[in-house]
């Protein structure tokens, strides 16, 4: 548990989207689409009747597995090309008399895909990489184009690519703010939030035990690009959800003192307790690895969640003891910011914490509006109660998260 000698505050929520977002049902036909060329392709089938087959079969396992348009309305995809007539693209033909149609790509990674009807796998990591650097350079450029003084330490948190320099030491490079400290909060996935957090806020608490440092701002950016690593070729329904329900993020926030924040009358979120928690026994349910051409994700989903429902309250009620509550006692009375990957995710912490409708309404919202943002989902959140005039200020604010390990995180929040 996070024992706190300075009060610390979440403050100055900010994300950039340098295009707009595109429609679930755009994305789903397009994707569908896409995934059938590379299945025939791979399998080398190319008449009009074995391509048709692959993708009836397709639309069947898109409408048992993917997230529907009732479901996620729109999603951020950074890389996703920037297109007058997205219905026109839908229209165009896989084959025609027995051959490959070229067309426009959908995403730069399957470019020999989409005109030269090889390479179904897509562009290498190296490839996927280096888009990766360009994108974030490009998002952060904006996330901190008004931006005069310098944090003191900066977090990069991400699980979606890797490169040294990374995308924030180019930029404090690039702004000359050579004094600021970078570090890494890497691979954390869908839990990176909470643990940066706390992170953070350690270095806050070490600055002002006096460590030779007297750091006044503590920077969080995310940059996740999951679709980078989409994977055309693999008709598992884990993948068919996975494709069609992750959103691209790129978002900044900033820790302070309780202090800092009251005297520049900003409004945030004081830390009052954080709780981290390994589920026993539970390292093969889940892993996030590092591969060629994309990353690769497995998982074991009925065993994933039913873990999760089964320990949830478990960290809650460790979160509550460690900063002297009980979670019986407020449990009505908070506002919850849950990490929601689909509506399976929502019913288990439901269930785990016996919550409400009205309770998880606000991550339902955030899925349903944004698509799943990963890492960046609670801090999502946590801007939406910010500047949320229905959310008064002195009102608690649960979040918690998870990721592969299994690892389970809460925090425990209060608007100021």
């Amino acid at each position: 548990m996070t024992v706190h000698a300075l009060d610390t505050v979440l403050t100055d929520f900010q994300s950039a989207r340098l295009q707009p977002m595109v429609p679930q049902e755009v994305s789903l036909a397009l994707l569908t689409k896409a995934m059938t060329k590379a299945i025939a392709v791979r399998e080398g089938k190319e008449s009009d009747q074995q391509v048709e087959k692959i993708f009836r079969r397709l639309k069947v396992l898109f409408s048992q597995f993917a997230a529907s348009p009732d479901k996620i309305k729109e999603r951020y995809m950074a890389i996703w090309p920037q297109h007058d007539d997205f219905q026109a693209l839908v229209k165009t033909k896989i084959c025609e008399n027995n051959r490959f149609v070229p067309h426009d790509p959908v995403f730069s990674m399957f470019n020999e895909l989409a005109q030269h009807h090889r390479q179904p796998e897509g562009a290498s990591l190296g490839v996927r990489m280096e888009l990766y650097r360009q994108e974030c350079e490009r998002h952060l450029s904006v996330l901190y184009d008004n931006v005069v003084s310098p944090p003191d330490q900066m977090i990069h948190v991400t699980s979606t690519g890797y490169c040294d320099p990374n995308p924030v030491q180019l930029l404090i490079s690039e702004r000359g703010w050579h004094d600021t400290i970078v570090h890494n909060s890497y691979n954390k996935a869908c839990n990176g939030a909470i643990p940066a957090i706390r992170l953070a806020d350690a270095l806050m608490q070490q600055s002002y035990g006096g460590a030779g440092r007297s750091d006044s701002r503590v920077d969080i950016i995310h940059s996740e690009m999951f679709s980078l690593h989409i994977n055309l070729t693999h008709n598992h329904p884990v993948n068919i959800s996975l494709v069609n329900s992750y959103s691209d993020s790129f978002l900044r926030y900033s820790l302070c003192s309780h202090e800092t924040v009251r005297t520049k009358g900003m409004r945030g979120l004081k830390i009052i307790g954080i709780k981290d928690y390994t589920i026993p026994g539970s390292s093969s349910v889940c892993r996030w690895m590092v591969s060629d051409p994309s990353f690769e994700f497995t998982i074991d989903v009925l065993q994933y969640f039913r873990l999760i429902r089964k320990h949830v309250r478990q960290l809650v009620d460790r979160l509550f003891a460690g900063v002297g509550m009980e979670f019986d006692d407020v449990r009505d009375s908070l506002v919850y910011g849950l990490q929601m990957s689909s509506s399976l995710p929502m019913k288990e912490i439901k269930k785990g914490l016996s919550l409400s409708d009205d309770q998880v309404a606000l991550s339902k919202k955030l899925l349903y509006e944004q698509g799943y943002l990963s890492s960046a989902a609670l801090p999502f959140m946590c801007k939406q109660i910010l500047e949320s005039d229905d959310v008064p200020v002195g009102q608690k604010v649960l979040c918690i998260g998870y990721a592969q390990g299994v690892t389970m995180s809460a925090m425990l929040l209060e608007k100021v």
